[in-house]
């Protein structure tokens, strides 16, 4: 009897250390990926833009002196006018320096700058000579930005301990993939479509197994989100043709005319890509929440049949569509909240306004990432019904 125990204990702390073990692979495997894709979009610049104007530099700096504050708030509320700033440089070749900045408000660039502020400059120096201009960009807030991260991260993980820090290592490695592989490879001259369909694939699954761990949902859950996608490129081709839209519909496309001439780059395909990146985190929701609940109730009631898990995953499916679909499609309408207020103080005519562009893009991106949610439901249910079915 004592043995028995002995080798009970020693065949769990085996399972558990095996466990340990594969995760742990994991998540070193993750992080060296992670550093060599930052290390390849850091490296490869595009030859044009800003990269290409010879002696521009953007260092930061610190504000130490207002020398002349010409401005003044107008009618509509904003500050409009010049300022003269002394600023001491903090990075690049000149750091240490005290230079003369000039700083215009104006639309778009409400920089209202103050003593101690810490400010993103233009610093251009002539070529063979020692003259330069310098001008203010932008208030700098890279160091916000990353202490606003940390602090989620840390929020993550005092709410919901290791499963917080899961879920906060797998969206770092979504944005990992998107800035410092997708979009240099996209530049890079790559198809967008193809390449944004696969890296996001593989952020299904390293966020799902970074969440879930290796266990059965997980799997469930890969394959109900895979099918998700597929269900997207389905509606976005049907309802991209219905409505006439293309790539080239979008407003910005004339920015990135530039790229495509530069790299052969697919601009067309932008939209697809774009679409599916936003959404791809709400199809996720759906096919965990479904694979859960029907893993849930198979560990319940053991003796539950295919039937009565779907039915059982559906009802709690129903709900959740409901909710997710409206957030979805109100998160869409949102960034498109401003353009419908011009619109309506421009008074356009109904029938010039639906049938602009732009609300045409709205509509393909709200009802086909929604299209994709609600499909995806009823197929992770299936397949988790028939995994953890016993009959």
């Amino acid at each position: 009897m004592k043995r028995n125990s002995i080798q009970k204990f020693f065949f769990k702390e085996g399972k558990l250390q095996l466990k340990l073990t594969k995760e742990f692979v994991f998540f070193l495997t993750i992080s060296l990926a992670m550093i060599a894709m930052i290390k390849y979009g850091v490296s490869n610049q595009i030859d044009f833009g800003f990269n290409s104007l010879i002696g521009v530099t953007f260092p930061t700096g610190r504000v130490v002196e207002v020398i002349t504050d010409e401005t003044e708030i107008d009618e509509t509320g904003l500050r409009m006018g010049r300022q003269v700033l002394r600023v001491e440089l903090l990075t690049g070749d000149q750091g240490g320096e005290v230079v003369e900045a000039q700083n215009t408000l104006f639309i778009g660039h409400s920089v209202h700058a103050e003593v101690g502020d810490r400010l993103v400059l233009y610093f251009e120096h002539f070529e063979g000579t020692d003259q330069y201009f310098v001008r203010v960009h932008s208030f700098e807030r890279a160091t916000a930005i990353y202490v606003i991260v940390l602090l989620f991260i840390g929020l993550l993980g005092a709410v919901f301990g290791k499963a917080g820090l899961r879920s906060a290592f797998g969206l770092v490695f979504s944005f990992v993939v998107i800035i410092f592989l997708l979009i240099p490879m996209i530049v890079g001259g790559a198809p967008p479509a193809m390449l944004t369909v696969g890296l996001a694939l593989l952020i299904i699954v390293v966020s799902l197994i970074s969440v879930m761990g290796f266990e059965k949902k997980t799997y469930v859950s890969i394959i109900g989100t895979t099918i998700g996608i597929g269900f997207y490129a389905i509606a976005y081709a049907l309802i991209s043709g219905a409505l006439n839209i293309s790539g080239a519909n979008v407003p910005e496309m004339a920015s990135l005319v530039v790229i495509g001439f530069n790299t052969n780059a697919r601009l067309g395909e932008l939209l697809f890509c774009g679409i599916l990146i936003a959404s791809l985190g709400a199809i996720m929701d759906v096919s965990v929440s479904i694979a859960s609940v029907t893993a849930e109730l198979s560990e319940a009631n053991p003796d539950a049949g295919f039937k009565k898990l779907f039915r059982s995953g559906m009802k709690i499916g129903r709900d959740l569509i409901g909710s997710s679909s409206n957030t979805l499609i109100l998160a869409f309408t949102g960034s498109f909240f401003i353009a419908l207020i011009l619109f309506r103080t421009n008074n356009f005519a109904y029938e010039m306004l639906i049938n602009q562009v732009n609300i045409g893009i709205e509509v393909l991106r709200a009802i086909s990432a929604s299209v994709a949610m609600v499909l995806t439901a009823p197929a992770t249910a299936v397949i988790g019904s028939r995994v953890y079915s016993k009959r």
